[in-house]
């Protein structure tokens, strides 16, 4: 077995790999866990422990040595896609963009800014989350299910809270 004890660099920084590359998918919600043990892509067993802190984004190497060097694979991942950028003003898009971040925090769901686009991952069923979007009366949005690379280069931003 391997063992990683953090990020020790970026792919784009390495310069030529010695080894071989091998990659570890890594899901979103994974992303930001301290210990995490999978076979590589490859099929090395490995394990990483790392510092707080620390995110595992698309890229991220773990491992680099004469023999190998594994890198951090951020697989595409099903989540809603709402499309901003038909809305018609600066300020309606702030207005549906806050309403539609609220609406799924509310449910303890992260979401991502993409451009004019916000992506959330799924956590319940289409039809639940296209409901979510719905009902806030937002106007005819552009709203699609795809397979994206969420959280890649920085945590999805998820605060919790108790209820009482």
């Amino acid at each position: 077995m391997l063992i990683s004890n953090g990020i020790v660099g970026a792919l784009d920084a390495v310069q030529g790999c010695a080894g071989t590359l091998d990659f570890i998918d890594v899901p979103w919600a994974e992303a930001g866990k301290r210990r995490l043990r999978r076979h590589t892509k490859g099929g090395l067993d490995f394990a990483v422990s790392m510092q707080h802190s620390q995110y595992l984004f698309h890229g991220a190497v773990l491992f680099d040595n004469e023999d190998h060097t594994v890198v951090v694979c951020r697989p595409e991942e099903l989540a809603l896609i709402v499309d901003l950028s038909q809305t018609s003003s600066v300020p309606d898009i702030v207005r549906q963009a806050a309403l539609i971040g609220h609406a799924f925090g509310n449910q303890h769901v992260p979401v991502e800014a993409d451009g004019c686009s916000i992506r959330v991952p799924m956590l319940s069923s289409v039809d639940l989350m296209t409901k979510t979007v719905r009902d806030l009366k937002l106007g005819e949005l552009s709203l699609r299910f795809d397979y994206v690379r969420l959280g890649a280069s920085r945590p999805l931003l998820m605060t919790g809270h108790a209820h009482e």
